[in-house]
């Protein structure tokens, strides 16, 4: 019996020595990983942080835990701790577990009766977007999006320029459709109420109708804010086109009727 127990406990203590080499070549390489560069502390998320938490429940219940990263591959506004300037703010959007903590998650909740949850230093505007695509279920608030407006330009020679009528349409009328804003974020998303035409006598002729459109609001600087009133007060569309991690957005020249296929 005694020889039979021998091996078995040879084979237990080899899978425990086995078991502490891979743990310690683990830490090692860790280790490794920040050896040579400057390393800071941050927080990220130990679970899935709700929409709305305050920065006092993240500290008090556990939300985040602490870890050790090369400094240059962190975003300057990447959190170390959760400070008492956040107790009164909560996180805008979601928050996935192992995502890394930023201020710029942070925002002053707005007890208005319409639970937005406004970012910090910006804010709430609401323009009706086309829905082609999008419904209410696709586009949640927290995610980020370029806004594309598509507009009668004033003539040929002045594209840049809107022409104040909307957006027209006819044989010979041209439109273009240009990058407006991008890496905006969506504070809430909701059917568009009906417009006046949507009512017994129709809609208006080449005027999209409620049901095509989405009433989205926005986080906004005041700038931005006020070019995106503007070209709503000019007419035309709006569009939204939803930003990924990789998503590569940047200012051009738009297409118009005569180059839409390149």
């Amino acid at each position: 019996m005694s020889r039979r127990i021998i091996p078995v406990l040879i084979s237990v203590v080899l899978a425990a020595l086995g078991t502490g080499a891979v743990l310690l070549y683990l830490r090692s390489a860790d280790d490794r990983a920040i050896e040579g560069k400057q390393a800071r502390t941050v927080l990220v998320a130990d679970k899935q942080i709700p929409a709305g938490t305050s920065g006092r429940a993240l500290r008090d219940k556990g939300y985040v835990r602490e870890v050790r990263m090369p400094a240059e591959t962190l975003p300057e506004d990447a959190l170390g701790q959760v400070g008492a300037d956040l107790d009164a703010l909560v996180v805008t959007a979601p928050v996935q577990r192992g995502q890394l903590l930023l201020r710029a998650m942070f925002g002053t909740a707005v007890r208005n009766g319409s639970g937005l949850v406004i970012p910090d230093g910006q804010m709430a505007i609401t323009a009706r977007v086309r829905s082609n695509v999008f419904g209410p279920a696709t586009v949640q608030a927290g995610a980020r999006v370029a806004i594309f407006y598509t507009y009668t330009p004033l003539d040929e020679g002045n594209r840049d320029v809107v022409s104040g009528a909307g957006l027209e349409k006819g044989r010979k009328v041209n439109s273009v459709t240009r990058l407006l804003l991008t890496d905006v974020e969506v504070i809430s998303v909701g059917r568009a109420e009906a417009r006046d035409g949507d009512a017994a006598g129709g809609p208006v002729p080449g005027a999209a109708r409620s049901d095509d459109e989405l009433s989205v609001t926005f986080g906004l600087n005041q700038k931005d804010a006020e070019r995106l009133a503007h070209a709503v007060a000019l007419g035309g569309e709006l569009n939204i086109g939803l930003l990924g991690e990789s998503s590569a957005v940047k200012p051009d020249t738009g297409v118009d009727n005569r180059s839409l296929f390149g």
